[in-house]
């Protein structure tokens, strides 16, 4: 990503607020969850293909599950699977049409709902995304992830407070889950709460199995608290400006949403007057 070095300013805060829900999503799949475990089962093992003798041949996952998905078009487990990998190498609008056509398929299915609804939200189709994800669960059977994922699109809406009940609705259900805690924490940062927003973000730091780009969000709340990230254990990672990153398994929450989120966090470009040169767009984890 770009970077830059102006003179950050108190008027830049704007934009670096906007920066900091670039995480939000923890793309896809760290916001949804699930996601990053499936795709996890067909990319796992590429990295040995190839090893064990000059014959065999490198697969490219998205090709082959687009051979699965055109086999049974609409069918659940290979929707979800190829919608996956399509949002982790940022192919959103094509993940949304896979997942529609499932939805029509599969009328009702909640994991196809959450799937549906977190691709939505990631081109910025947040009415409908709420819509659908509220389909995706119920009070009585509540999805954390799904919570976590309105949680996410109340913040971008400026619903900071709806927002951040359904992130402690979320965490009643999962206890310190690193993902639900780092969109909890990058809501904090938007309404400039930046102590609160770095206690949340260590917190999320230090469970077990959180993503690494969650640190770079807490570099940036110390960052906008004028202290050096060292204080986080490790050095900057943040660059003024732009193009989010692939969210990770989907998560991949490229940094458009831990996320997060697709171009679900675009910061208006006339604020884009950006932090600090050490510092950088925050890093989501996708879903």
């Amino acid at each position: 990503m770009p970077s830059t070095t102006k003179t950050f300013r108190t008027s830049a805060f704007a934009g670096a607020s906007r920066l900091a829900l670039l995480a939000a999503v923890l793309g896809g799949c760290l916001a949804l969850g699930g996601c990053g475990n499936r795709l996890q089962q067909f990319t796992g093992s590429l990295g040995d293909l190839g090893r064990s003798g000059a014959t065999e041949t490198r697969t490219d996952p998205i090709a082959d599950l687009a051979r699965r998905y055109d086999a049974k078009p609409g069918e659940k487990r290979v929707s979800l699977d190829y919608a996956a990998a399509l949002r982790a190498n940022g192919q959103h609008p094509q993940a949304v049409a896979v997942l529609q056509r499932a939805s029509i398929v599969n009328v009702g299915d909640r994991d196809v709902a959450a799937a549906y609804g977190k691709a939505l939200a990631d081109i910025g189709r947040l009415e409908e995304a709420s819509q659908v994800l509220a389909q995706a669960h119920s009070e009585d059977r509540p999805n954390w992830r799904v919570l976590s994922t309105l949680g996410s699109i109340a913040d971008q809406t400026g619903d900071h407070a709806r927002a951040r009940d359904l992130y402690t609705r979320a965490l009643q259900i999962a206890p310190n889950e690193p993902s639900v805690l780092n969109n909890l924490g990058l809501s904090y940062v938007l309404t400039k709460e930046l102590a609160k927003a770095e206690e949340t973000l260590r917190k999320a730091v230090s469970q077990p199995g959180a993503d690494p780009r969650i640190q770079a969000n807490l570099d940036l709340a110390l960052k906008l608290q004028n202290q050096h990230p060292a204080r986080s254990g490790t050095a900057p990672a943040l660059t003024a400006a732009a193009a989010p990153v692939p969210a990770v398994g989907a998560p991949g929450a490229r940094p458009r949403s831990v996320s997060t989120t697709g171009s679900l966090w675009r910061a208006p470009q006339a604020e884009m007057k950006a932090p600090p040169a050490a510092v950088k767009a925050p890093q989501a984890t996708t879903e």
